[in-house]
């Protein structure tokens, strides 16, 4: 990949054979890159631009850095989908257990499935950091919350009630400000209509609406991590809005903030096959 091409790069990954296609979001033009760690694997977005890729073969797990093609290994992984989490504190302390991976089990509920009868145990999802913390599940009057001290503690803060009857995103900035951002969806469920951005005051507990982001870009993931861009003109991103991939469709929702008008890409060199996308804020080569 030159460095010709604007970024950050959407990444679609195949469902029935795992392969990584990159997308120049601006041009809308595939990118020719060899992406073979991602090829067969297990993908999460993680903080700071980094993919945690889990192998199903040999159920290794590690971080995956983009801009330098670096991986740090991590603990196994055997079951992702559970009700648990697994947490190390890095130069946290001067015990032999603080750069340890330690285990922790949570409980923060149930939920009923489809058909009334049987329940399923809540995940966690979405979450943000923010200041120090984790928030996430922001539900009616409650906001979750998970702080490591050292061992993880979760508490609530009780805000002003706020509904939301679409997906929920919760993105932290480094300003230590937490947004929530709300699809606004039609039928069938994967029409859009808008979205609204929500930012909480801390002082008050309250979302606050706003409608001017500084120019600066949200880049959301369905079913992973939003995350805010700056300077994102010179990326070649619109200042002040919000783009979401549906990749099934093949199509590159982006809302303006500023004047609620939306905007819906056909990216037609997108794999039509593909079961996710995932944003890549590369900023180096990958030829």
């Amino acid at each position: 990949m030159s460095s010709s091409h604007l970024l950050p790069c959407l990444a679609f990954h195949h469902g029935a054979d795992p392969a990584t296609v990159l997308l120049d979001v601006p041009r809308k033009k595939r990118i020719a890159a060899d992406m073979d760690e991602l090829k067969n694997k297990h993908i999460c977005p993680a903080t700071h631009g980094y993919f945690l890729i889990r192998c199903p073969a040999s159920i290794s797990t590690f971080l995956w850095n983009p801009h330098n093609r670096t991986r740090s290994a991590c603990r196994r992984c055997l079951e992702p989908y559970n009700t648990f989490l697994w947490y190390c504190r890095i130069g946290a302390g001067d015990g032999d257990d603080d750069e340890q991976w330690q285990k922790y089990d949570y409980d923060i509920g149930t939920q009923p499935l489809p058909d009334l009868q049987t329940h399923e145990k809540v995940v966690i999802s979405p979450i943000a950091a923010c200041g120090g913390r984790f928030y996430f599940n922001p539900l009616g009057s409650q906001l979750q919350v998970i702080d490591f001290s050292p061992a993880p503690v979760f508490s609530s803060i009780t805000v002003e009630y706020a509904d939301s009857e679409g997906p929920v995103f919760l993105v932290g900035s480094n300003d230590d400000d937490l947004y929530k951002v709300s699809l606004l969806r039609a039928m069938p469920a994967r029409t859009i209509l808008g979205a609204s951005i929500h930012r909480m005051d801390f002082s008050t507990k309250r979302w606050i609406k706003v409608d001017d982001l500084g120019g600066r870009s949200f880049l959301l993931s369905l079913f992973y991590f939003g995350t805010l861009f700056s300077a994102a003109a010179d990326y070649g991103l619109r200042e002040n809005c919000v783009y979401i991939a549906y990749p099934w469709d093949k199509i590159l929702h982006i809302v303006n903030v500023k004047d609620g008008s939306m905007e819906s890409q056909l990216l037609d060199e997108a794999p039509a096959d593909s079961d996710k996308a995932f944003w890549m804020p590369i900023s180096k080569s990958l030829d």
